[in-house]
């Protein structure tokens, strides 16, 4: 019987000392800048014509919006690609991490994290398919159904896509001044940059409806904010905006995320 996510051990996790509610919501933060991160890179390697790695970091933000979207939701996240396409495609899940099993967490990165701290717990039956959407409408994302359906979609072809583009010498060989090649990698990155950013603007919504009204997050929201704003402008805006400087449309597109982030209510 599928266990009641309240109830799921990488949940409760982070309630078992106050100290870990700060922890969980710097996790996600962090899940998130790099969701932002690698979407904008994206964007530079593709005005410079480099699009096989283009799409490679496209992927990686789509990747990253999946973990932060696991995490909100359950606590603990799939560090394998496979596992974490079988989360949002729907299909059967694979056989996972013993050491995850044996913690009773859903996926194996939060029993990374924890190390072997603590009584084991019975394994749980996690059906993420239903825990992710069910967590996001409590906190109020908005068209969660719809638009977890299409980033599984798009994050299982980008996966397909990406491993073609990243590990076929035959084709990077060729990405330049090919009579057909060339114009498939010019499709391959723009394709993979606009699935990127439909995961980064999910991403930006969830995280935004948990800082606003997730239930667990402690008193203390003004200092939250506070953290967001300063650490976004100061440490995050600066080291992203360097690594895409003079870029044109990487640095609106950062200018425009950051400033969502940090004016978006919920």
């Amino acid at each position: 019987m599928t266990t009641v996510r309240q109830d799921l051990a990488s949940v409760q996790y982070w309630r078992e000392v106050p100290e870990r509610a700060a922890q969980r919501f710097y996790i996600a933060f962090c899940l998130l800048m790099s969701t932002v991160q690698d979407s904008l890179l994206g964007l530079k390697e593709r005005a410079q014509s480099n699009h096989n790695w283009s799409a490679t970091c496209s992927y990686y933000s789509m990747v990253h919006a999946g973990r932060l979207l696991c995490f909100l939701s359950l606590g603990d996240y799939p560090t394998r690609h496979a596992r974490l396409h079988d989360v949002f495609s729907r299909e059967p899940v694979r056989g996972g991490n013993q050491r995850a099993r044996d913690r009773g967490y859903p996926f194996d990165w939060l029993a990374s994290f924890t190390g072997r701290q603590g009584l084991p717990r019975e394994p749980a039956t996690c059906d993420a398919a239903i825990h992710i959407p069910e967590y996001l409408g409590e906190i109020g994302a908005s068209q969660v159904a719809s638009r977890l359906d299409q980033f599984g979609t798009v994050l299982v072809a980008a996966s397909a896509l990406r491993n073609d583009g990243n590990y076929e010498a035959l084709l990077i060989a060729h990405e330049f001044r090919h009579a057909s090649v060339s114009q498939a990698f010019d499709d391959l990155s723009r394709h993979m940059a606009a699935g990127a950013a439909f995961a980064l603007d999910l991403a930006i919504d969830a995280f935004t409806a948990f800082r606003h009204h997730d239930s667990d997050l402690p008193e203390g929201r003004p200092a939250r904010e506070t953290f967001l704003s300063e650490y976004i402008h100061d440490r995050v805006g600066g080291a992203v905006r360097a690594k895409i400087a003079s870029e044109p449309l990487a640095e609106a597109r950062l200018r425009e995320v950051l400033d969502r982030i940090q004016t978006c209510t919920a």
